[in-house]
């Protein structure tokens, strides 16, 4: 499961991308934890090698019910910052959101094992 999400934060200058992933709780994500750090990790390359946006990493939360009941491994990527002013005019960007969007892709594509890529991101203007 892929949940895309956009950040804020009351610090204007916070920007770029994180992916998050379920924290091992036992009884709840042992079986969708090691699966799912795989998947943000794929997920996380793809976007940043897509974007060329910062790299805030992965972050492992045990308070989001979408990881805590899910079945399959989870990822929520946080695509950018609203709040900061950079992230907003690109998030706001058809080219960008075209970005994002191929950068998944080819994250869930090598997570699934079929690591080519669906377009090359250096085909897209930064």
């Amino acid at each position: 499961m892929v949940r895309i999400h956009a950040d804020g934060s009351s610090d204007r200058s916070s920007h770029g991308i994180s992916t998050l992933v379920p924290a091992l709780q036992r009884g709840w994500t042992d079986d969708i934890y090691a699966r799912s750090l795989r998947a943000g990790a794929a997920v996380q390359r793809g976007v940043l090698a897509a974007t060329g946006a910062a790299d805030r990493g992965i972050v492992k939360r045990s308070d989001l019910t979408g990881f805590n009941w899910a079945n399959v491994p989870a990822v929520l990527v946080e695509t950018g910052f609203l709040t900061n002013p950079g992230d907003w005019q690109r998030l706001h960007s058809a080219a960008y959101q075209q970005r994002l969007a191929v950068g998944l892709a080819n994250g869930v594509r090598a997570f699934v094992g079929q690591p080519r890529s669906i377009i090359a991101p250096t085909t897209f203007s930064r």
